[in-house]
C-alpha cells in the first residue's frame, strides 16, 4: 500500500503537469497588455505590458528584428540580448534524449537569432552524474546542462552528492511519452503478453536508460501493475536512446522502453514494433496503441529543462529567461512540438527552481518505494 501511495503520487504530478503544459497554439487575435504573453501580437507599438514577462519582466509592443517573426508587430522584450555559442552539455550516448533535447532548442533558439553557435559534448555514465559534474566543473559561462526526470533520478539512485540547485535554472521545456518497442520479428503483439511473461520469467532483460530513470521507473511500475516485482526484474541500463535500440535490434534483450522520439523513426522503417504507448491517446508521430486502449489505466511522461552556469550574473540569468521565452514564442519550436508529439513546459527561473525540488522529493520517494534506490 505504501508502494503504491508514493508511486501514485508521482504518477499523478506528471499527469497533472502534461495536461496543464499542452503545445502552443498560433496567435489569433491581437492581445491586450493586461493578458500579453511574449509573442502575442499586438496594435500599438511602444505600448508596455507591465510585468508579462518572465518573472514579472516588461514586454513592448515593437516590430521583431529577428527569427521566423521577422517584421510582425509582437509583444517582446526590448531589452533581450542573444547568446554567443555554447556548449550544451547531454549526459547521455549520442541520440539518446538529453542531446536530441539540446539539438531540437538550440536550433529553435538559432532560427529565432537567440543564439549564433553551438555544439554538443556528451557525458554518458553514472547515472547521469558523469555529465552533470563535468558542466558544474567548468567556470566559464557559455555552457548549458540539460537536465529532466532521469538526472533527478540518477542522483538519487547513484546517492551522489551532485546537487542542480548548485547550477541557475532556466526553464522547463518539454514533455514526452514513453513507449516500450520490441523488433518487428518478435512474438510479442500486445503489453500484456510482455508482462505476463516478465512476471512468470523475470529474467527477461528489458533495455532502457540508466538505473532509476524514468524508463526504469516506467517499467517497474508496469511490472508491479501486473503483479511482479520492480526489483527481480531484468532491466538491462544503457546511456541512452540510441543503445536501447541496438540492443534491440541485435537481440540481446527482448523489449526496450525510450521516450517516443527515440524509437519513431524505427518504427516508421518498420524495424520496430511497438508494444505500448504511455500516453492518454494516439500519437502522430509513432503509430502504436496507448496502455489505456490495452485495458491498463495508465499514463506517464518525461521532462527536460536547462540549467545554466552558477556564474552568472542576475542580469545574465534573466536574460537567459528571455532569450527561452521568445524562442519557444517563435515558429522553429512549435515546429517541433509538434514533429516530435512534445508538450511545451513553460516553467522559468524560480518557478523552475521550486519544480526542481518538488520532482526530488517525489522521484526519490518513489524510487526507494520500488526498491530502485
Amino acid at each position: 500500500m505504501l508502494k503504491k501511495k508514493f508511486a501514485g503520487a508521482l504518477v499523478a504530478s506528471l499527469a497533472l503537469s502534461m495536461v496543464a503544459t499542452v503545445a502552443p497554439t498560433a496567435t489569433a487575435a491581437p492581445k491586450a497588455a493586461a493578458i500579453a504573453k511574449a509573442g502575442d501580437d499586438c496594435i500599438t507599438a511602444g505600448r508596455v505590458a507591465k510585468g508579462r514577462g518572465v518573472e514579472g519582466s516588461d514586454l513592448t509592443c515593437l516590430v521583431v528584428s529577428t527569427g521566423t517573426l521577422k517584421g510582425k508587430l509582437k509583444w517582446w522584450y526590448k531589452d533581450v540580448t542573444p547568446l554567443s555559442k555554447l556548449e550544451w552539455v547531454a549526459s547521455s550516448g549520442v541520440g539518446g534524449g538529453y542531446g536530441t533535447t539540446a539539438i531540437a532548442f538550440a536550433d529553435a533558439m538559432k532560427a529565432e537569432g537567440m543564439l549564433s553557435d553551438y555544439t554538443v559534448s556528451y557525458k554518458s555514465g553514472g547515472s547521469g552524474t558523469v555529465g552533470l559534474g563535468y558542466f558544474q566543473d567548468q567556470k566559464a559561462k557559455d555552457f548549458a546542462f540539460i537536465t529532466g526526470f532521469a538526472m533527478v533520478a540518477g542522483v538519487a539512485s547513484t546517492k551522489s552528492k551532485l546537487n542542480q540547485a548548485d547550477s541557475k535554472a532556466i526553464s522547463g521545456l518539454m514533455r514526452e511519452y514513453e513507449a516500450i518497442v520490441v523488433p518487428t520479428s518478435s512474438k510479442y503483439k500486445t503489453i500484456n503478453q510482455l508482462l505476463a511473461d516478465i512476471v512468470a520469467n523475470p529474467k527477461l532483460p528489458i533495455a532502457g536508460g540508466s538505473k532509476g530513470t524514468v524508463d526504469h521507473v516506467y517499467m517497474g511500475l508496469l511490472v508491479e501493475k501486473a503483479g511482479g516485482k520492480a526489483t527481480e526484474m531484468n532491466y538491462v541500463p544503457y546511456a541512452g536512446g540510441g543503445e536501447v535500440t541496438t540492443s534491440v535490434l541485435s537481440g540481446q534483450t527482448v523489449a526496450g522502453v525510450s521516450g517516443t522520439s527515440e524509437f519513431a523513426s524505427f518504427v516508421k522503417a518498420g524495424k520496430l514494433r511497438v508494444l505500448a504507448l504511455s500516453s492518454p491517446s494516439r500519437l502522430k508521430s509513432i503509430k502504436g496503441q496507448t496502455l489505456i486502449q490495452q485495458g491498463i489505466n495508465f499514463t506517464f511522461g518525461n521532462w527536460r529543462g536547462i540549467l545554466a552556469p552558477a556564474a552568472l550574473t542576475e542580469a545574465e540569468r534573466v536574460n537567459w529567461l528571455k532569450a527561452v521565452d521568445v524562442t519557444r514564442a517563435g515558429d522553429a519550436w512549435k515546429a517541433t512540438l509538434v514533429a516530435k508529439d512534445w508538450q511545451n513546459q513553460t516553467d522559468y527561473g524560480k518557478d523552475f527552481e521550486a519544480f526542481l525540488a518538488s520532482q526530488k522529493k517525489d522521484i526519490t520517494t518513489t524510487l526507494v518505494s520500488l526498491g530502485l534506490a
